[in-house]
């Protein structure tokens, strides 16, 4: 019964060690704003057996991502055109996902695999390499503008759909942008590139932008304060003021030389009394 008892125990010890050293408890976590490239780190190097590029597989719980075997590759639907492990970093034993133009929806758990056994063998097997929390955030800032100046709002990436405005004296949106509506009735924006630009902000135009995607989600906010610029006039009425400042701390000097060349013209003129 103790021989058992003790067979028992070096069991579950055995499976608490092999769990505990295994990938799959232990979860990395990474993160990127909505819109930038992202990049889960993935190596490979130990366990490569030959000098054949190893064949890799990326995938979430519900989706496949990205696949690559040799010059051979496959992108999930959701990935098409923004998934790659680069086949140059693949053969030197780094197989980390690369992602260009992250969305919200991309945010989850990425497993990468080591796909084993030869190509012609219909039946393979896989070994877990690594697992990725990708966490995606918004993008947020605070500016301060001039009035009469352009305001220029990052769009950020193409999910772009819409901008909307609430005043900082309101709590009303007001849709300002959508990438199919008509620029015409809006002449004080224009959009160049992958940005907006508001022009000549005035007192009402302080409050809170967001971009919104095709989901209603915001990709940035952005808080605008607006403060009124020094005017040409009080900027020279200062000038003066600090000159006059200047002159009023050197005056007892300029009185002691006006008294002496007073005195000394007096004299020349036998004009004392």
């Amino acid at each position: 019964m103790d021989r058992v008892n003790g067979y028992s125990a070096f069991l579950m010890l055995w499976l608490l060690i092999c769990v505990g050293s295994s990938p799959l408890s232990v979860l990395s976590y990474t993160s990127s704003k909505v819109g930038l490239p992202a990049v889960l780190p993935c190596t490979v190097a130990s366990h490569l057996e030959s000098e054949r590029a190893p064949h890799i597989q990326w995938q979430t719980v519900s989706d496949s991502v990205f696949e690559r075997m040799g010059q051979e590759q496959f992108q999930g639907e959701a990935y098409i055109d923004r998934a790659d492990v680069p086949e140059h970093m693949l053969v030197r034993g780094n197989c980390s996902l690369f992602l260009q133009d992250v969305r919200f929806s991309d945010a989850g758990v990425y497993e990468s695999y080591l796909v084993v056994g030869e190509p012609s063998r219909p039946v393979k097997s896989r070994i877990l390499l690594q697992s990725i929390q990708l966490v995606v955030v918004d993008h947020k800032a605070i500016r301060s503008v001039h009035s009469g100046s352009d305001l220029i709002l990052d769009l950020h990436t193409h999910q772009a759909e819409q901008v909307i405005f609430q005043s900082s004296d309101d709590t009303d949106w007001t849709v300002l942008w959508e990438r199919e509506g008509d620029m015409k009735k809006n002449g004080h924006l224009k959009e160049k590139g992958n940005k907006l630009i508001l022009r000549k902000l005035s007192a009402s135009s302080a409050g809170t932008y967001k971009v919104l995607d095709s989901q209603g989600l915001a990709l940035s906010t952005v808080k605008v304060t607006i403060t009124e610029p020094v005017l040409p006039k009080e900027s020279e009425v200062l000038q003066i003021q600090s000159a006059f400042g200047k002159a009023t701390m050197s005056s007892p000097h300029l009185s002691l030389v006006i008294l002496f060349l007073v005195f000394h013209w007096l004299k020349l003129t036998d004009i004392w009394f």
